[in-house]
Order: C-alpha cells, then sequence, then structure tokens
C-alpha cells in the first residue's frame, strides 16, 4: 500500500474491463496491463468485483487495487459544499457568467474579470443566489493567471474551477467532493461535454470529437515527469482542486 489508510465505508469496484483468472485468484487488467494475484482471504473480501472497507485489511487490499488501476473509487460521503470557493475567471462574457451563477445556488464564488471590456461590477450580481466576490485585471493576462489570482483570494480548503462557459449539472458538486474521502486525492474532475447541437459546423465537431472530453470511462491519471528530480501531480484525470481523478 502507497497510499494513506482508506477510510471504514470507502469502497472500490474492479474496472469492468479487467479479466478475472483462475476463478478470482487473479486480475489482469488496469494500465500499463499487469497481472494481480490475490492471496485466498482478499479473494473472499470481493463481492462481485466490489470491496467495502471496514478494517485494516480491507483497507490495504482496496488500496492495492486502486494503486493497480484495476478498480475505482467508489467513496461514501466527503466534505460540506462549505468547504468549497468557485473561482470563475471570465472575459467578455456576462450571459455566460450569469448563466452559470444560476447554478451556483448557495455556494461561495471569486469571479475574476480577466480585462474585459465593459467590467463585471459587484453591483451587476447582487442578485446571484450565491456569495460572489469580483475581482479585477486591469488587463488581460489570460485565463491562468485569473485562476491563479481567485486561487490567491480563497481561504477554504477546497477550490473548484468553472470556465463562465460551462453549465455543471445538477449534482455535480457532491458527486466530486465524495472522492475527497480518499486522503490520497489531490485533484478530481468531471467529463466535460458541449451544451447542445448547434448548425455551426465547429460546434457540432467540438460536441462529438471534443479535445476537452475524455471519454466515458472514469481513469485515474498517473504521474507525470518533467525531468530529472521533477514530477507533477499523484494520480486519477478533468476541476477541483486537492490525487486527480476523471469521473
Amino acid at each position: 500500500m502507497t497510499g494513506p489508510r482508506l477510510p471504514d465505508g470507502f469502497a472500490v469496484q474492479v474496472d469492468r474491463r479487467v479479466r478475472v483468472l483462475g476463478d478470482g485468484g487473479a486480475l489482469l487488467g488496469g494500465s500499463p496491463t499487469r497481472l494481480l494475484r490475490l492471496a485466498p482471504s482478499a479473494r473472499t473480501l470481493l463481492d462481485n468485483g466490489r470491496l467495502e472497507v471496514n478494517d485494516a485489511v480491507s483497507a490495504h487490499l482496496a488500496r492495492t487495487l486502486l494503486d493497480a488501476t484495476v478498480a475505482h473509487p467508489r467513496p461514501s460521503g466527503g466534505p460540506s459544499h462549505r468547504d468549497v470557493t468557485v473561482v470563475i475567471p471570465v472575459h467578455d462574457d456576462v450571459f455566460g457568467l450569469h448563466r452559470l451563477l444560476s447554478a451556483l445556488r448557495g455556494l461561495r464564488v471569486v469571479v475574476v474579470d480577466d480585462g474585459s471590456a465593459i467590467p463585471v461590477r459587484q453591483q451587476d450580481l447582487e442578485r446571484a443566489s450565491c456569495q460572489v466576490e469580483v475581482i479585477r485585471h486591469a488587463r488581460s493576462k489570460g485565463a491562468a493567471a485569473a485562476r491563479n489570482t481567485g486561487l490567491a483570494a480563497c481561504t477554504t480548503d477546497f477550490v473548484a474551477f468553472l470556465d463562465a462557459d460551462v453549465v455543471p449539472r445538477r449534482g455535480w458538486l457532491e458527486a466530486l467532493l465524495g472522492h475527497f474521502a480518499d486522503p490520497a486525492v489531490a485533484l478530481v474532475a468531471p467529463r466535460i461535454v458541449g451544451l447542445s447541437q448547434s448548425d455551426n459546423m465547429i460546434a457540432r465537431y467540438e460536441a462529438v470529437r471534443s479535445s476537452l472530453d475524455l471519454g466515458r470511462r472514469e481513469a485515474p491519471a498517473l504521474a507525470i515527469f518533467l525531468g530529472q528530480g521533477q514530477h507533477l501531480g499523484k494520480r486519477h484525470r478533468p476541476a477541483l482542486g486537492r490525487r486527480a481523478r476523471s469521473i
């Protein structure tokens, strides 16, 4: 086991693409593909490929399955939405901003106006159903810089990054927060799909071949090595910060 202990109640589910060999004595799969042999005691803990943590032994097995990328987390519980601040960089997209804010009822939000031609003003957002703070860049510095500015203004344990042109589905935050029940998780991200069909050729292409859409299947994002002694990230794929996972 390479990560901290998983809490009781946390469950994992073996990936459906993993092959079960030898009457459950071994699992073949993961990325990269590997053969994982299970002791007789470990086999009895798996129920149709599902394992729920209730002691140190089951916690060790669950972590091993996750680290081998042959299973996916099925968390129970997680942090509260009160522990989250949403950061929204925006540049000349007031319509998208208002649409997004309407879906963030009751949340704490930092809007970073990245040099819009018509500035986003605090008083323009007073009717929003969330607590909004507006920060402005006098000139555009780019989305990454705007996110960093918003991050610096956050005091909560968790930060969710949303762009002004997205519309999160109901339950999006709870689904992401649950993964932080695993103390090894640092970043979680959802699937990103197009809003709707359009007559615009580029929009139609984006709806089916968007570079942001990483597919239906959940997956871990492993460490990326940048050079000697350097690496970025640890585990799991798209934006809620603090092991990263795509769901």
